[in-house]
């Protein structure tokens, strides 16, 4: 662990990793939004029915726990969905490929808005998981057309950066929605928001991937890439370091309805408030990423934003050991987890898929695969395990942060690919 380099395929120096020839295309400024708006249909898919959740169980007479499972089935899918259509999109385009997928997540949002009981809606969001799976592997795989080196770790970071208004914007509008119409209709806006993004492929988004593999979805190229990427060290090194990230991510994600309600008394909008303050911290943490990358470079980026986490999830588990945590002091602890989360996340992703330009799908598809299925493996655990125990839940995240910052600390700066 000690002796991790950090290395490029290429071998490339950072004076020449900074940019790569952007292909003819959309504005670049553009082509970027569009990535940051599809790595966000996930967790805009997620976030906008966690207001809902107590609506849901009464409606369907069904447990909180199996509402729960609304998320680990969608992230379970969704991981699916991008070993799917990442070597697809390598073989048939960036373009068809999403769209495809854009098809598959409406009709699953169609199924679970007319669902007649729990089991329809799990079914319904497990089609929603396969069919956004197609959205941020093909956003990294555009980016990675497109960009490399610095270029690749700042744009990565604007996109999540716009990915991070999910979590602001979409419990309020949840709350909201439930409020007025009901949780049925949450899943008719996900439709609608899906068929902007397929018409938007369609009219202005043109083709990135400009040498399509004809081989790309054979067997024996497939686990020729995934052996490529298994056996770089830094791609599988960093894939470690993100997967721990994600299921810190994923569990706060799958278990803060319950823990506002039962270990704070908070619900409705007063949780909707809260939650959206916490994914505010995205966004700072996001412009801050891509400010500081420059002059920090990525593996101190990488260092700080896995120490805030640490401290952040240990800080909880604390104050709850000593009876003294409230809902205020747990949302300034998750407000300062999340401006680091996704520095770890965008930050882990772009050392994992820089060195692999020729199968930048396939990469993209590994390491989003990789990540959605252990976080979703891991809710199913924690929502076992920890129950409605804030104390429980908290010395999971910390076991978590612990790991990858140990991890992240641990890699050397010989031959770090950008500074």
């Amino acid at each position: 662990m000690l002796n991790t380099e950090i290395t490029t395929s290429e071998g490339r120096s950072a004076s020449t990793a900074d940019t790569a020839p952007i292909r003819d295309g959309p504005n670049i400024t553009e082509l970027v939004v569009f990535c940051g708006f599809l790595m966000g249909l996930s967790g805009f898919s997620t976030d906008i029915i966690l207001p809902a959740f107590t609506q849901m169980s009464e409606n369907l007479s069904t447990s909180l726990n199996k509402v729960q499972l609304t998320i680990a089935l969608f992230g379970l899918f969704f991981g699916f969905g991008q070993f799917i259509f990442g070597p697809a999109s390598d073989r048939f385009g960036r373009k068809p490929v999403l769209a495809f997928g854009m098809g598959i997540y409406i009709a699953g949002s169609a199924l679970a808005t007319f669902a007649p009981d729990i089991e329809t809606v799990l079914a319904g969001r497990g089609l929603q998981g396969l069919g956004a799976g197609a959205a941020p592997v093909i956003a990294r795989a555009i980016l990675r057309d497109t960009h490399q080196g610095t270029a690749l770790a700042r744009a990565m970071a604007l996109s999540m950066a716009i990915f991070a208004f999910g979590p602001i914007c979409a419990p309020l509008i949840g709350y909201g929605i439930v409020e007025v119409s009901g949780w049925r209709e949450l899943f008719v806006l996900l439709g609608i928001r899906a068929f902007l993004m397929l018409l938007f492929n369609m009219v202005r988004f043109r083709e990135t991937n400009l040498a399509l593999d004809p081989g790309a979805l054979s067997p024996r190229n497939l686990l020729r890439s995934v052996t490529s990427i298994l056996r770089n060290r830094q791609s599988n090194y960093f894939l470690f370091c993100g997967t721990a990230a994600y299921c810190a991510l994923f569990t706060f994600i799958a278990h803060a309805p319950r823990i506002y309600a039962q270990a704070f008394d908070v619900d409705g909008i007063w949780f909707a408030l809260l939650f959206a303050f916490c994914g505010i911290g995205i966004v700072v943490g996001q412009i801050a990423n891509r400010a500081l990358l420059p002059r920090l470079g990525i593996l101190t980026m990488l260092r700080t934003a896995s120490l805030i986490l640490l401290l952040a999830s240990g800080g909880v588990a604390l104050l709850s050991w000593l009876d003294l945590i409230n809902e205020w002091s747990f949302t300034a602890l998750m407000f300062c987890f999340n401006t680091s989360f996704l520095v770890v996340i965008a930050n882990t992703a772009t050392l994992c898929l820089d060195p692999h330009p020729k199968i930048a799908g396939i990469a993209s598809a590994f390491y989003g695969t990789v990540t959605s299925l252990s976080g979703s493996i891991f809710i199913a655990v924690t929502v076992v395990v920890a129950g409605a125990s804030i104390l429980n839940w908290a010395i999971i995240m910390t076991v978590l942060t612990a790991i990858s910052a140990i991890f992240i600390w641990a890699a050397r700066t010989e031959s770090l690919s950008f500074k």
